[in-house]
C-alpha cells in the first residue's frame, strides 16, 4: 500500500465524489457532465504537448540538419530553453497561487506559445544563403534564442497552471489519478499526432533519403498544422471547462461573510508556514527525484531517437527519411496503450510498484539497444525497442505525477508551488545533459559513427537506474517512519 502523505483517506473517495457533484441534477446527467469535464480538462495541455513533441524530437534535428548549426551551438539552444523553463517554473508557481485564477494564467501562457512556437521551425529572416557566414554566426543564434526564451516562459505558465488545476478539482486520490492518466493520454495522443503529421508531410513532399537544408519548408508546414490544432484545443478547453471555486470560498459566499484585515494576515502567516512545512519534507525532494529521472529518460529518448535514426540512415539510406517519424510514432502508440491500462490499474498496483515496472522496461530497452541494435540490425528490432521505450516512459511519468498529487493532498491552494518545485530540476538536468552529450560528440561523424546509439544506451539507461535507486530510497524512508 502506498503511503498517504498529506492526502485524504482512500476510504472517503466515494463520499467526496458525491459531495463534489451537484445533487440537484439527475444522476445520468451528473455522470455525463462529470466525465465530459474530465475529458475537456485533458484538452487544456494539448498544445503544450504538441509543442513538446516537436521541441524534443525535431528541434535538434532542425537546427543541425536544416540550419547547419554546429552540434554544440544547437545543444546550447536547447539548454537555454530548459534553463528558462526551469527558472520560470517556480516564479509561475508562486504567482499562480497568489494572483488571479489558474485558467487566466493558462490562457496567458497559451497566447505566448501561439505567438512564438511556429516561428521556431521557420527559417529566420536573412538566413537563406550561407554567403555571409559572419553575419549568420551571430544573427541566427540570437534570433532563435529570443524566440526560445519567450516560448519557454509561455510553456511553463501553461504546464504549471494546468497541473495545479488537478488538486483544485477534487481531494479524491482516485479522481486525481484518473485526471493525471487522462492528461498523459492526451499528451500521448498529441505526440502521436505530431509524428503522424510529420510522417505524412515527409512522404507527401519531395522524397529524400536524408534531412537537409532543402527540407526547411517541411518543418514549417508541420509546425503550422499542429499550431492550428493546438489553438483549437485550448479554445475548447476555456469555453467548456468549468473550474469550481474551493469549498472554503463557497461557504464564505453562502454565509455572507467578508474577510477582515486580521483574517487576511493570519491566512498569509498560515500559508507561509505550510510552504515551509512542505520545503522541510524530505519526501518532497524524493518525489522530485522520481519525476526528474522519469522525465530525463523520456526527454533524452525523444531528442536522440531521431538523431540515432538519422545516424543509421548514413549506413542504410534505402530505409528513407520518414523513419524519423514512423519509429517515434510506434513509440507513442505503445505509450498510449500503456496509459489506457494505467488509467484503471494504477491505484490497484500502487504508484511505487508501477514506477518500478516502468523503470525496468526502460532499462531493458537500453540493454537491447546496446546488445542487439547494430547498424545492420533489422528495422523491426528498432520498432520493438521503440515500443519498450514508450511503455517504460509512460508508466514512470504517470506514476511519478500521481505520487506528486498524493503529496499535495488537500492543500490544493499550494498545488502550483508544489508542482513547480517538483518539475524545476528536471528541466535544468535535461538541458545540462543535452549540452554535455553534444559537447563530447566528434566533429567528424566518421570518428564516432554510432555515437547516438551510445547515448540511448548509457544516458537513457543511467536515467532508468537512477530512477530505481531513488524509488528504493523513497520506499525505505517511508517504511522507517511508519
Amino acid at each position: 500500500m502506498s503511503p498517504r502523505y498529506g492526502s485524504t483517506n482512500c476510504d472517503t473517495i466515494k463520499k467526496e465524489e458525491i459531495e463534489e457533484i451537484d445533487v440537484s441534477v439527475p444522476f445520468k446527467q451528473r455522470r455525463w457532465w462529470w466525465v465530459s469535464q474530465r475529458l475537456v480538462y485533458g484538452l487544456g495541455h494539448v498544445y503544450n504537448d504538441l509543442c513538446a513533441a516537436m521541441w524534443f524530437s525535431y528541434m535538434m534535428l532542425f537546427l543541425q540538419a536544416v540550419l547547419q548549426m554546429r552540434a554544440v551551438v544547437a545543444g546550447a539552444m536547447l539548454l537555454l530553453g530548459q534553463v528558462v523553463d526551469a527558472l520560470a517554473t517556480p516564479i509561475v508557481g508562486v504567482l499562480a497561487d497568489k494572483y488571479s485564477t489558474k485558467k487566466f494564467w493558462h490562457l496567458t501562457g497559451c497566447a505566448i506559445v501561439t505567438c512564438t512556437f511556429p516561428l521556431l521551425f521557420i527559417r529566420c529572416w536573412g538566413c537563406r544563403a550561407a554567403r555571409e557566414t559572419q553575419y549568420l554566426g551571430w544573427w541566427m543564434p540570437v534570433y532563435y534564442a529570443t524566440l526560445i526564451v519567450l516560448f519557454q516562459i509561455g510553456w511553463a505558465i501553461v504546464q504549471i497552471s494546468h497541473l495545479a488545476i488537478i488538486p483544485s478539482i477534487t481531494e479524491s486520490l482516485q479522481v486525481r489519478s484518473e485526471l493525471t492518466s487522462i492528461r498523459y493520454m492526451a499528451s500521448v495522443i498529441s505526440s502521436l499526432t505530431v509524428y503522424f503529421i510529420t510522417w505524412i508531410v515527409l512522404r507527401a513532399t519531395n522524397y529524400s533519403n536524408f534531412i537537409g537544408p532543402a527540407d526547411d519548408y517541411k518543418f514549417r508546414d508541420v509546425s503550422l498544422i499542429i499550431s492550428g490544432i493546438g489553438v483549437a484545443s485550448y479554445v475548447i478547453f476555456h469555453v467548456l471547462f468549468k473550474l469550481n471555486p474551493p469549498k472554503e470560498t463557497k461557504q464564505k459566499k453562502q454565509n455572507g461573510h467578508t474577510a477582515e484585515k486580521g483574517d487576511n494576515i493570519s491566512q498569509i502567516v498560515t500559508t507561509k508556514s505550510k510552504i515551509m512545512h512542505f520545503l522541510q519534507m524530505p519526501l518532497l525532494y524524493q518525489t522530485s527525484l522520481l519525476y526528474v529521472f522519469s522525465r530525463l529518460y523520456w526527454a533524452l529518448s525523444l531528442v536522440y531517437v531521431p538523431l540515432f535514426l538519422e545516424e543509421r540512415l548514413s549506413v542504410n539510406p534505402t530505409e528513407g527519411s520518414e523513419l524519423v517519424a514512423s519509429v517515434p510514432l510506434a513509440l507513442y502508440v505503445s505509450s498510449l496503450l500503456c496509459s489506457f491500462l494505467l488509467k484503471s490499474k494504477i491505484n490497484r498496483l500502487g504508484h511505487h510498484v508501477a514506477y518500478f515496472i516502468g523503470s525496468t522496461l526502460s532499462l531493458v530497452s537500453c540493454l537491447w539497444i546496446a546488445l542487439a541494435i547494430s547498424p545492420d540490425a533489422n528495422v523491426i528490432q528498432i520498432y520493438l525497442v521503440a515500443t519498450l521505450i514508450g511503455a517504460g516512459s509512460s508508466i514512470t511519468l504517470v506514476s511519478s505525477l500521481c505520487v506528486t498529487a498524493d503529496l499535495i493532498g488537500p492543500h490544493s491552494h499550494q498545488g502550483a508551488l508544489i508542482y513547480s518545485i517538483v518539475t524545476f530540476a528536471d528541466k535544468l538536468v535535461t538541458g545540462i545533459a543535452v549540452v554535455a552529450i553534444e559537447n563530447y560528440k566528434c566533429e567528424d561523424a566518421l570518428d564516432c559513427p554510432q555515437y547516438y546509439r551510445g547515448v540511448l544506451t548509457y544516458a537513457c539507461g543511467g536515467s532508468a537506474i537512477l530512477g530505481i535507486l531513488s524509488l528504493s530510497i523513497t520506499i525505505l524512508t517511508s517504511k522507517s517512519k511508519s
